[in-house]
């Protein structure tokens, strides 16, 4: 028994380390495992490659579009339940792979009656079933340049026996516009799809559209709408499409971006046409609102998407552009945004257009917000295809982008030497003239293959890059793609149609890792909308995430995708709720759903859906209701004409609010500031809500530029008096119109006190006020902003000292740290370490948070002490009160953001040198980047000689300044340069510990869309805890950034611990867009008003 236990045991023994060896040589295989592993064309049976010559590829410099590539399309068209391939070939023959099965493919072409004869120019493709016959065909774009056999779109209608029959003709949609790409959608809800059509211009020496608006052609877009009969009519006219003869539209989206459950439009146009946003109406006709909608558009927008990608049940937009990731492609590929052109395009009615990508997050009230730089894919080099969808089936949609070009064809030392050489050369009217073949032409240029990106939705607003990570980093010029289940395991496989190289067909693994569920969708509709184009699907699980998607088949770049809609679910192994939404209004909505299955949804079981009632909001705007008009009106200044490289105008930074009751009414009365050459303006609160406006006081300083404003008693004669900064970038740094101004009130009116100040030649910023003496009157803090044409040097700051009305400058006695601290943006009084005397921060701009003990009327600078002289950012703002409810005061800190172009840590800082690089007599301004981990400059060699001309001397090669890292550019002169850096972009929370300190945190993400220029700390909802109300943006960045717009102001309610909850527009009704300078509370009887300062716009009053 003894020797047969021992024997059990060891064996028991040997199988459970083979079991364990077993396992970890599986987990060991899991964790090695790519995503995606790409499966050779012997495998699969797929050796479609659209292949171009020489000959053809070098007809760019004829036709533009040459080497854009083609799409392709994915569905089942045998109804075999495998999804089939179908790609488009430029110049020879498209293709058609039939799916066996096991990821094998048959090319069936021939047979099908789809093998085309050459002399075509295939471009994009859409399969759809147009005839309602249970079959996908196929939708094929035409265009081509000159020699072209035929430019007609094609229609293959499936014949259900895996052949087609081309019927475009017949069907009323050969059109012959010089297509991209199609997208069938029923706009009118009348359930029949309906046909969009982009196209381009012929004419290349013609690519600034806004001078002639008003012309439709043959190149123009078109809208065809189904009859019902198998045949359609062109209604681009009556529908409002834009008349826009000079379009280079490249892509197309659909999806119900504003929840009337009518589909819209986005139309991503190439070159300076401005991108196209059409809602829909739902009377047959749409309104173009992209300027209205979006704050920037992409520059040369490529391909576009349109899916929920932070699942808020939002559709969101992405558009791509040509701007490269590293440094070196940067400096020698991107051409430099001229400020003239630029700016004639905005003033001719175009957009604000930059060469990044655009991330457009719809914010639910028909407006949206770029975030393309906080979610980190804002530059992806030369791209064309993006498409959402949860390639790891954790719940969240990641983002696939394509990119590449045949040839470095905007390389500047290329384009150089041929001008050098005279090969390339410019005619009479200004065109460029070529005196070289263009197959030498072509050749000219350098070939740089480089690999797509793939992005990893980490669920909170953000993306990781994963493209080597998931085994997507192979090198080409890929242009479509599309995705679908191709071997029915639940994960989403990936196909891209490449040029001049063998399509790539990837195989997803997901499967076969861990914490893997999904649930696939097959929808049916009724009438002639069969497959239920436009439906949306809902889906909700237990962690209270949910899901959408719109069902739409164009995606991406000339392409588009299998019908089937497959949600990742991750651990969860059913669905708490599935809802699906048809067009025509009616909703099925199904329960405790399990996973790993393909769910089929048909309309004959839905039910008419009942309209959702909307929450009231808590805010409204009452400026018009009120009888407040103030405009802020900018003076016509450009900074960098005398300051070449700034990151942003400082000629803009007004106005500021100071609210206060001037007449002892009981009533709270405000000031907002004017402009240079703008009177600010008084309004006086009457007993019925209104204001009585008047200016009076001070017209005679509106040459001045008016920044922060307070009023407070200066004189102790129980009224209250008016204080104004004056400011502005305009002006000389010796200008009187930089003085400060005190107003004070006699009772009946304002009179200016010039003897009351001392002289005070700065251009500021901030003030506050607090006796900070204990004397009894009201002494102030004065922030200086900047040196007008000398950023980023510190001018003075001042603490003025309050004795009996008059002030004196003591700043040098009791607080020596602030009289040149630094470009001063805000300052805040509040008692942070308990001892009952209130203490000074102070933040701005390249500066610390300075934390200033108050010791009895004199101020030790303790901000070392807790850590803060190491949080460098561009502060804008301060707020404080006792957040977490511990007896301590805690802040909130503005910054820039952390959704732009410039990106900080504390070991890659952003930096600034000040200093006469060349000897030329004036300063110049260096911006200094860190770019996988070497620091640049920031801006390009053309754009930095304007500062500086010697670089072109020590560069001359865009090549060798591209490799050239900040040290290397301006030499050993930086170390005698004035240097400031950025350490913490991100608006912050810090919370008071006691003696332990203070720690700082970021604010949500939604915070962080863009700059942070005013804060009221106000008990929005009545719940006992204070929330905070922000708004901010910057509107004057230079023109190769794009501007910081994201904010559209926000609500965070306070959970009374120190933590924030954001609101969304659609609860709170807070709508501030502009470039908000300053918020403030004003009481109103029962009622609060916020008042918000807009640079050069409106001041807006909200009623809450």
């Amino acid at each position: 028994m003894g020797k047969l236990y021992k024997y059990f045991a060891l064996t028991y023994c040997v199988l459970l380390f083979s079991c364990e060896s077993g396992n970890k040589k599986q987990q060991e295989s899991i964790k090695n495992l790519k995503r995606f592993q790409l499966l050779s064309a012997k495998e699969t049976g797929v050796f479609f490659n659209n292949q171009l010559t020489v000959a053809e590829q070098a007809e760019y410099f004829n036709y533009q579009y040459a080497i854009n590539g083609s799409g392709l399309s994915l569905g089942d068209v045998n109804n075999d339940g495998l999804v089939d391939l179908y790609f488009v070939a430029n110049a020879r023959s498209n293709k058609l792979y039939i799916n066996k099965g096991n990821m094998q493919f048959e090319d069936v072409t021939e047979q099908a009656g789809l093998l085309e004869e050459e002399g075509n120019w295939s471009v994009g493709s859409t399969m759809i079933d147009i005839n309602n016959d249970g079959f996908l065909d196929i939708y094929v774009c035409m265009a081509g340049g000159e020699g072209v056999r035929s430019r007609k779109n094609l229609l293959y209608i499936n014949n259900g026996d895996l052949t087609f029959t081309e019927s475009a003709t017949a069907f009323g949609i050969d059109d012959e516009g010089h297509s991209n790409q199609a997208v069938f959608f029923d706009y009118d809800l009348d359930d029949d799809l309906d046909l969009m059509v982009i196209n381009h211009s012929g004419n290349w020496n013609e690519r600034r559209p806004y001078k002639e608006l008003d012309k439709r052609g043959v190149f123009s877009d078109k809208l065809f709408r189904n009859n019902g009969d198998a045949t359609f009519t062109d209604v681009s006219e009556e529908a409002g499409l834009e008349k826009d003869r000079y379009g280079f539209g490249l892509g197309v989206s659909i999806g119900d971006l504003n929840g009337d459950r009518y589909p819209d439009m986005y139309v991503a146009n190439d070159y300076f046409g401005t991108d196209y946003l059409y809602f829909n109406n739902g009377d047959g006709t749409f309104s173009e609102k992209v300027k209205e909608a979006t704050k920037h558009i992409s520059y040369f927008s490529m391909g576009t998407d349109i899916a929920d990608y932070n699942n808020d049940g939002l559709l969101d937009i992405v558009t791509v552009d040509m701007v490269a990731e590293d440094n070196y492609r940067q400096k020698t590929n991107m051409a430099g945004m001229n400020p003239t052109i630029f700016y004639e395009a905005v003033d001719a009615g175009l957009h604000y257009q930059y060469m990044f990508n655009v991330l457009h997050m719809n914010n639910g009230n028909e407006s949206f917000s770029d975030v393309a730089q906080l979610a980190g894919m804002p530059n992806t080099d030369w791209s064309w295809a993006p498409i959402f969808a949860d390639f790891d089936s954790d719940g969240w949609k990641d983002l696939f982008i394509t990119n590449g070009f045949a040839r470095d064809l905007r390389d500047k030392d290329t384009n150089i030497k041929l001008q050098k050489e005279g090969k390339i050369g410019k005619d009479k009217n200004g065109n460029t003239v070529y005196r070289i073949s263009n197959i030498d032409h072509y050749l000219a240029f350098p070939e740089k293959k480089i690999p797509n990106y793939a992005y990893r939705n980490k669920g909170d607003m953000t993306f990781e890059k994963v493209s080597y990570d998931w085994g997507l980093g192979q090198l080409g010029f890929s242009k479509g793609a599309s995705f679908a289940d191709l071997d029915n395991d639940g994960d989403l496989d990936l196909v891209v149609n490449n040029l001049n190289a063998l399509a790539w067909l990837y195989e997803n693994q997901s499967n076969q890792m861990t914490d893997f569920n999904y649930l696939k969708i097959n929808l049916k509709g009724e009438g002639q909308n069969s497959g239920a184009i436009g439906s949306k699907v809902t889906l909700y699980t237990a962690d209270g995430q949910q899901q959408t998607q719109e069902l739409t088949l164009t995606r991406g770049y000339l392409s588009s995708v299998d019908p089937i809609l497959t949600f990742g679910l991750g651990t969860h192994d059913k669905v708490e709720k599935v809802e699906v939404l048809y067009p025509n209004g009616k909703q099925l909505t199904l329960d405790d759903v399990s996973s790993n299955q393909l769910l089929i949804c048909d309309i004959a079981d839905a039910q008419q859906a009942t309209n959702p009632k909307r929450n009231s909001q808590l805010f409204a705007e009452v400026s018009k209701k009120l009888g407040v008009d103030f405009k802020h009106t900018e003076n016509d200044y450009d900074d960098f004409k005398k300051e070449v490289l700034l990151p942003h105008r400082n000629s803009q930074h007004g106005p500021g609010i100071a609210i206060g009751d001037v007449n002892n009414d009981g009533l709270d009365d405000f000031f907002i500031g004017g402009a240079a050459n703008q009177s600010g303006m008084l309004y006086v609160q009457l007993t019925n809500g209104a204001f009585n406006p008047t200016n009076k006081y001070f017209k005679k300083d509106k040459a001045s530029e008016d920044m922060g404003s307070v009023f407070f008693d200066a004189d102790n004669d129980g009224d209250l008096d008016l204080y104004v900064v004056s400011g502005g970038n305009e002006f000389s740094p010796t200008s009187t119109l930089l003085q400060d101004r005190l107003y004070l009130n006699n009772g009946s009116g304002f009179t200016k006190s010039v003897q009351s100040l001392p002289t005070m030649i700065t251009s500021g910023k901030a003030v506050s006020v607090h006796d900070f003496d204990a004397d009894g009157d009201l002494d102030l803090f004065v922030g200086g902003r900047i040196i007008p044409g000398l950023y980023p040097f510190a001018p003075n700051s001042y603490v003025l000292q309050n004795d009996g009305g008059t002030f004196s400058n003591v700043t040098a006695t009791v607080a020596p740290m602030l009289e040149k601290p630094g470009l001063v943006t805000d300052s805040e009084w509040v008692d942070f370490n308990g001892d009952g005397q209130k203490d000074l921060i102070v933040v701005g701009e390249w500066m610390s948070v300075m934390m200033l003990q108050n010791n009895q009327g004199v101020f030790q600078d303790v901000s070392a002490n807790y850590g803060m002289d190491k949080q460098t950012g561009w502060w804008y703002s301060i707020a404080a009160a006792d957040f977490d409810k511990d007896g301590d005061m805690d802040f909130v800190l503005g910054n820039n953001g952390l959704n732009y172009k410039y990106k900080a840590t504390v070991n890659q800082p952003f930096h600034v040198y000040a200093h006469d690089f060349d000897d030329s007599g004036s300063m110049d301004i260096v911006l200094g980047y860190f770019n996988q981990g070497t620091l640049y400059p920031v801006r390009g060699r053309q754009c930095s000689s304007e500062q500086c001309p010697n670089i072109k001397k020590k560069f001359d090669s865009y090549s060798s300044f591209g490799s050239a890292d900040l040290k290397a550019v301006y030499g050993d002169k930086l170390d005698l340069a004035l240097h400031y850096t950025v350490s913490n972009f991100a608006t912050s929370y810090v919370e008071n510990k006691g003696i332990d300190g203070f720690i700082m945190r970021n604010l949500p993400q939604e915070v962080q869309l863009s700059a942070v220029n005013g804060i009221v700390v106000e008990d929005v909802d009545a719940d006992g805890i204070e929330d905070l109300i922000m708004s901010g943006n910057l509107h004057v960045s230079e023109v190769e950034t794009p501007r910081n717009d994201a904010s559209i102001g926000l609500v965070l309610k306070g959970n009374g611990d120190g933590s924030f909850m954001p609101l969304s527009v659609q609860q709170t009704g807070y709508y501030t867009p502009g470039d908000v300078k300053d918020v403030k509370l004003l009481k109103q009887g029962a009622k609060r008003l916020l008042l918000v300062a807009n640079n050069d716009a409106p001041l807006q009053l909200l009623e809450f």
